[in-house]
């Protein structure tokens, strides 16, 4: 490896390594209520496309915390985070397009970000997702794909597949056995899928 090569290297440690100092010193400063200097450390982190950093101060900017509340900036970080692969980053992003919060209201886009969470394993807008389909809202109406995604929802167990089995209950009652087999049946096939990935 030449010279320029390792100095490169060697930089881009250095460069991740305060990126995670800053990410770190962000979340200990937001803990202890220090919002200004939470904002500067995830502003410094952020620079560098950190995901987490920049969710967190996309946060920020949504609450007002040490940070004029400012619902476009929270929108354009959300969506830097997302696109670098935050599944929670995407999620808000969904949330800020479907209630049209520092963005116009746009359930197409909503349904796109909801998307990106849900392929990302992000339980509450797989949940979200489904309830989409199944309304046609911002996607053409299909229960099947309702069926799959709320399979997929379930599957992590826990409280929230608990209060999602509730829910999906009577969406349930109004589809036709076909309609569900098929629905488990992709769900079985993408959580194969990603756990194939694993």
């Amino acid at each position: 490896m030449n010279f320029i090569a390792t100095l490169g290297t060697v930089g881009a440690v250095l460069l991740a390594s305060c990126a995670s100092g800053d990410l770190q010193e962000g979340i200990q400063a937001h803990e202890r209520n220090d919002y200004a200097a939470a904002a500067s450390a995830f502003q410094r982190s952020s620079a560098n496309g950190n995901a987490q950093a920049l969710r967190r101060l996309a946060l920020m900017y949504y609450h007002g915390e040490g940070v004029a509340q400012d619902n476009n900036q929270a929108v354009a970080l959300f969506e830097r985070a997302a696109e670098g692969g935050d599944a929670e980053s995407a999620s808000d992003l969904a949330r800020m397009y479907e209630f049209g919060m520092g963005v116009v209201q746009d359930d197409g886009q909503a349904a796109k970000w909801y998307l990106r969470a849900a392929e990302l394993g992000e339980q509450s807008s797989q949940f979200r997702l489904s309830a989409m389909y199944y309304q046609g809202q911002g996607v053409a109406k299909d229960r099947v794909e309702a069926a799959k995604w709320w399979t997929i929802a379930m599957a992590p167990g826990g409280e929230g597949a608990e209060r999602i089995r509730v829910s999906v209950e009577s969406a349930q009652a109004k589809l036709t056995p076909a309609e569900i087999a098929e629905g488990q049946r992709r769900a079985a096939q993408w959580l194969g899928a990603q756990k194939a990935k694993q």
